[in-house]
């Protein structure tokens, strides 16, 4: 009972299950990005009411991943690379919002194969969402750039990571996000 910590799972259970509440704590915050992305840059019209705000910021606060992957795909067209990454992002999440026994090799916290096996899937549903989320950002920091907004320096964007997105995101924002119009750049600004 000494190796038991207090949830009643051996520590090297606990570790995955902690990997496991990280990974749905990252998913949301990705699904967020995406959601103020859809509502603010990559709106694709100009927001003229309050009205309109709320009635968008419902309507994408109770959207699905695939729903918002679905409208996001409507409005700009993506790397096939970055979509790949969209769709293996969204399938990850569903297997651990809906099907955790759906891991590949099967849910098995009782075999060191087994957490090794959840904890690599947990761990490259992690990498991929924050691939994603460093994309999102960028479209977000870049509009807000434009439009003369303020970004406030969160806690968790530090320098390091500012200076990530300038030099290896916001370069390839063109390649990866592209206006539908044909010949157009992606404007990520929903004024004019």
């Amino acid at each position: 009972m000494k190796d038991e910590v207090q949830s009643g799972y051996k520590p090297v259970q606990d570790d995955v299950l902690k990997t496991l509440g990280i990974a749905v704590i990252a998913g949301q915050g990705v699904e967020r990005l995406m959601s103020t992305c859809l509502t603010f840059p990559l709106h694709g019209k100009p927001l003229q009411t309050v009205d309109q705000l709320q009635a968008l910021l419902e309507r994408h606060s109770k959207a699905t991943l695939g729903q918002l992957l679905k409208v996001l795909r409507q409005r700009v067209n993506l790397d096939p690379t970055f979509d790949d990454q969209l769709d293996r992002f969204l399938q990850y999440r569903n297997v651990i919002a809906h099907r955790l026994h759906d891991v590949p090799g099967g849910l098995d916290l009782h075999s060191d194969e087994g957490r090794a096996r959840l904890k690599a899937f947990l761990l490259q549903y992690l990498d991929n969402g924050q691939n994603v989320s460093m994309v999102l950002l960028s479209v977000l920091r870049e509009w807000a750039r434009q439009e003369g907004i303020d970004f406030p320096s969160e806690p968790h964007l530090s320098q390091r990571m500012l200076d990530h997105l300038e030099a290896n995101v916001v370069p390839d924002l063109e390649v990866l996000i592209r206006s539908k119009e044909r010949g157009a750049q992606l404007k990520v600004s929903n004024a004019d």
